[in-house]
């Protein structure tokens, strides 16, 4: 099994917030992909030293590694277009179910 974090910020490259309407828009496009995520939490920390950013992160738990990784490039592309994003963290681990 993968388990995958998605780092989605909340403001876009020029530090304005991302409107809530397209947060949801993209949940529920990941929904539809995937067909389940979490939401554990919100952080926040410094980028360059110099401004905090914001990110909400979107965790899915998936045991198709290939199709996933595959769906998540195309995500992140598209991401980092319409957020304006130089880029967005995606993290995929193997997990081991007791």
């Amino acid at each position: 099994m993968k388990k995958c974090d998605i780092h989605l910020p909340l403001e876009y490259s020029d530090g304005e917030p991302i409107e809530p309407g397209t947060v949801k828009r993209f949940r529920a496009e990941l929904l539809a992909a995937f067909g389940s995520f979490a939401v554990p939490d919100r952080r926040a920390w410094k980028y360059d030293g110099v401004r905090h950013v914001e990110i909400m992160r979107f965790e899915i738990v998936t045991t198709d590694g290939k199709l996933t990784m595959k769906r998540l490039k195309e995500f992140k592309e598209r991401l980092m277009g319409f957020l304006q994003q130089v880029d967005i963290l995606i993290t995929m681990q193997d997990i081991q179910v007791i």
